[in-house]
């Protein structure tokens, strides 16, 4: 529907209500344009906390600094977002908040982790919130920054994620799923996530009205298709959300 993004600004749709000045960095990060709240720190050359660079007004080093809170405070509102879908479907939820390390010793905690998921063979399910621009921003070949980035990058850092959680956690008896996304609004194939969970939800809606013989039947798939579709937007506009949340909360 044509006007259809205006559900987003409704109070009660907290996890994916925009604001006026989220709109205004987003239309402004989408476009390319220099962002508002940004031109006075580029002029003042405003040093980041990572003490190598300086804000540039497009956001470009924003979130790709991991020393920037603005990164800090997307990340942490994306993870929020993805706990509470794991709650809306009866999951109970763990979030890890702080740096901290598996039993093992050697790798850090994942950001959320879903009590009694169901997977066969495992426990529970884990998993870890990796975000970035598409652009490149923290480069020391300043002459990149900038620039867009080139090649599979959602997959390699998929990669990278399952290499450094997977182990550790299989060994707990604990599942482990990277879930990637990118400011562009590019979500790695791993978050099929989503639509489990959708089921969950759907299911448990299902029990609770007491209508459990049309379990799997064409009205359960079409609900569950609109739940996933929520989903799907929530995560999506967390995302859209990332940089001008970032920005705002820095």
């Amino acid at each position: 529907m044509p006007l259809a993004f205006l559900a987003s600004l409704r109070q009660q749709r907290q996890p994916t209500r925009f604001t006026g000045e989220i709109w205004v960095i987003f239309f402004c990060q989408a476009l390319g344009a220099p962002i508002p709240l940004l031109h006075a720190h580029a002029v003042a050359r405003t040093q980041c906390a990572c003490q190598k660079f300086v804000l540039d007004q497009y956001g470009d080093h924003v979130l790709t600094s991991k020393k920037h809170t603005g990164a800090i405070a997307g990340h942490d509102h994306v993870m929020n977002v993805s706990a509470q879908l794991a709650r809306n479907g009866g999951l109970r939820v763990r979030i890890n908040r702080k740096v901290a390390t598996t039993a093992a010793d050697s790798n850090k905690q994942g950001d959320v982790q879903a009590m009694e998921f169901g997977i066969p063979g495992y426990d529970d399910l884990v998993w870890d919130v990796s975000l970035f621009s598409d652009r490149l921003g923290s480069s020391t070949q300043h002459g990149l920054n900038g620039k867009l980035q080139l090649g599979d990058y959602l997959n390699a850092r998929a990669r990278s994620k399952i290499g450094k959680f997977k182990g550790d956690y299989a060994a707990k008896n604990t599942a482990f799923a990277p879930a990637i996304l990118s400011v562009a609004g590019k979500i790695h194939p791993e978050l099929r996530l989503l639509w489990v969970l959708a089921d969950m939800q759907t299911v448990k809606y299902f029990n609770l009205v007491r209508d459990e013989d049309d379990i799997r039947n064409k009205r359960f798939k079409r609900s569950r298709a609109s739940t996933f579709s929520y989903n799907r937007n929530a995560i999506g506009l967390a995302d859209a959300t990332l940089q001008p949340y970032a920005l705002i909360c820095r």
